[in-house]
């Protein structure tokens, strides 16, 4: 019998060959989003995890932590805390390597495991599998409350970019069930070659029409109107059914990343971005996504910095609606401005025109450029509703919106999407109300 070799051995012992790719999966969301959607919690599956680590624990023995770091140390002169310390921290790798044994073995369904207590217990352990995969990378630090003992940080590659887009987009569905069926063409009211029918009736011409799209039930109403004792089909009975043209349509997703946004409204806009992109790039391949990050000045983002992005800076709106105005310049088909920010510009990079004055000079000319502006407000304080509604009537394509749980920017971009993807080109600005 042949060995098997050694690569197939490694792939065995990877973490997503053991626990499967969706648990891995929602482990790597959780890490991005400690709230978000997830299996409830299981107190009987908390208290095998509990159980199995103390069995750990009373099985210990001082020459099992001899070759730990500060153990030493923890002996002579440190405190008893930091034996406590180390003595978990063995007692959990052990329990950790017993948990594995058991999935292998099949005597342990992890699917069964709440994610959220395996990330309680077992974060240290779990974050070093993640990393051996280059699904994160550990990053090591100081902590000061336990002195020169180094911890460990992840931080998001573009690999765990991908999958927490997946998992952001997921979410977005489960949230909008109502607009499942509505993943689909662009409608306008241009003829043309599309995939999805519309209500207008043809003659059919064979100069112009492909036999698929012959409406056989109109032919035949006509037919049977004609010669209902025979109904021989002659060629003025046939209609031809034309389809909505699909029109491609070209967006920049602008994120307020100054420090102002950091916290909730921060991880909501880094949230909206992922799923957008995720929904463009499954669904409507012919649309382009653009993500900006903006704050005294825009940067656009590639893979795998979306999820490693910080909050920092003043807030230069003119300057990231300029940058947006010529990532869309040399683009077809529909073009849109998602803007978001929590609060009024404080920064300008013209040195003749204040912050503000800066901002309704950009969202001018991105109206000027035939270009939808969507304000979505985070915050709302009168100063910045008045700067955006100028802005909006200034742009003269332009809705405001305030959103009032960051969380949710995903759902309302991608149902911005939806309702706008059929859209004529004329738009009307709404006022807030």
């Amino acid at each position: 019998m042949k060995p098997p070799c050694e690569c197939c051995e490694r792939e065995e012992e990877r973490l997503s060959t053991i626990f499967g790719e969706e648990t891995v999966n929602e482990i790597v969301y959780r890490l991005f989003n400690p709230l978000g959607s997830g299996e409830g919690e299981s107190e009987e599956a908390d208290s095998f995890i509990e159980q199995l680590i103390r069995q750990c624990m009373d099985q210990l023995k001082d020459e099992d932590l001899a070759e730990m770091e500060f153990w030493r140390y923890a002996r002579t002169r440190g405190g008893r805390w930091l034996k406590e310390y180390l003595r978990q921290k063995k007692a959990k790798q052990k329990a950790w390597q017993k948990l594995l044994e058991m999935v292998k073995r099949g005597e342990l369904d992890p699917s069964k495991l709440p994610v959220d207590q395996l990330l309680q217990h077992f974060l240290n352990q779990i974050m070093e599998e993640l990393s051996k995969e280059g699904i994160i990378d550990l990053k090591l630090q100081r902590d000061w409350l336990y002195g020169n003992v180094l911890v460990a940080y992840p931080e998001f590659t573009e690999k765990s970019e991908k999958i927490i887009a997946k998992k952001v987009l997921e979410e977005v569905f489960l949230n909008l069930k109502s607009l499942r069926g509505e993943v689909g063409c662009h409608e306008t009211d241009e003829l043309g070659w599309g995939t999805r029918q519309s209500y207008m009736l043809w003659d059919f011409d064979e100069q112009q029409h492909s036999y698929d799209l012959l409406d056989i039930q109109e032919t035949l109403v006509k037919t049977a109107l004609r010669d209902p004792v025979h109904m021989r089909i002659s060629n003025e009975d046939l209609k031809a059914r034309i389809p909505y043209h699909d029109t491609a349509s070209c967006n920049v997703i602008l994120i307020d990343a100054s420090y102002s946004m950091r916290g909730e409204k921060f991880r909501g806009g880094i949230m909206a971005a992922l799923a957008f992109r995720e929904l463009l790039e499954t669904e409507y391949r012919e649309d382009k996504v653009h993500v900006v990050a903006y704050n005294q000045k825009p940067r656009l983002l590639s893979r795998g910095e979306i999820i490693r992005l910080k909050p920092y800076g003043y807030t230069d709106i003119g300057q990231a609606i300029d940058f947006a105005i010529g990532l869309l310049s040399k683009e077809e088909g529909s073009k849109n401005i998602f803007l978001i920010t929590d609060g009024e510009p404080t920064a300008s990079n013209r040195r003749n025109q204040t912050p503000e004055e800066s901002a309704l000079r950009a969202a001018y000319a991105a109206g000027k450029a035939n270009i939808f502006l969507n304000i979505i407000m985070l915050d709302r304080r009168p100063e910045l509703r008045a700067i955006c509604e100028s802005m909006a009537r200034l742009s003269r394509q332009a809705t405001i919106t305030y959103v009032d749980n960051p969380l949710n920017l995903k759902e309302f971009i991608v149902k911005t999407f939806f309702d706008q993807r059929g859209w004529p080109a004329k738009r009307v600005f709404r006022p807030l109300a």
